[in-house]
């Protein structure tokens, strides 16, 4: 009876060629959200930069992950090496920049919120004042209710405004701190690339 080696049965695979698949799969999947989430495109509007800036800070994980295992995997061919090298040390400042946008982008967009707060309850309270001087509303209304309305809108102002500015301070600081996180990691990485390799 013959027996057949066991190294033939055995795969024959390079962990730098899977690098390189997961890797280019992983850029293309963030191409393809980056191509989706611009359309459509309205970089004029404040509340269209902060969602795209948000997005983008959640998913740019996978954009480095990608990038390392390409990285990985074309250590070999030094002038595509350099090339992702010199591709990640410009995202890495991209990143890193576009996060003192959000920082100016949320300051914004928070005053805007609290003015539309402020606005909409000055319309309620003069709404509320026209009532307690209205003669037709005077024999229904108690002004006890009407102090009492005065004074939950009064609540409601100040949880509105508090509810806002945690909600975009939590955003904010999310948001940077992924942008600047991945920045620094792609210039880390960029610079691992441009180093020669070790004989």
């Amino acid at each position: 009876m013959t027996t057949v080696p066991a190294q033939n049965f055995s795969p024959s695979y390079s962990p730098k060629g899977l690098c390189r698949i997961v890797g280019f799969a992983c850029l293309g999947g963030f191409l393809v959200d980056l191509f989706v989430l611009t359309l459509p495109p309205a970089f004029g509007t404040l509340q269209w930069r902060i969602t795209f800036l948000q997005q983008l800070a959640d998913r740019s994980v996978v954009l480095l992950f990608g990038m390392a295992l390409i990285m990985y995997g074309i250590l070999d061919f030094r002038r595509w090496r350099r090339r992702l090298a010199m591709a990640s040390l410009i995202l890495g400042i991209v990143f890193i920049l576009s996060s003192i946008l959000v920082i100016r982008d949320s300051l914004e967009f928070q005053q805007q919120a609290m003015a539309n707060i402020s606005n909409r309850a000055s319309q309620v309270q003069s709404q509320l004042q026209q009532a307690q001087s209205d003669p037709k509303l005077a024999p229904r209304v108690k002004p006890e209710q009407l102090e009492q309305a005065s004074q939950l809108l009064s609540n409601q102002l100040a949880s509105a405004k508090e509810t806002t500015k945690t909600s975009v301070l939590r955003t904010g600081i999310s948001s940077v701190g992924n942008l600047i996180v991945i920045g620094l990691a792609l210039i880390g990485l960029g610079q691992y690339g441009a180093r020669p390799p070790k004989n």
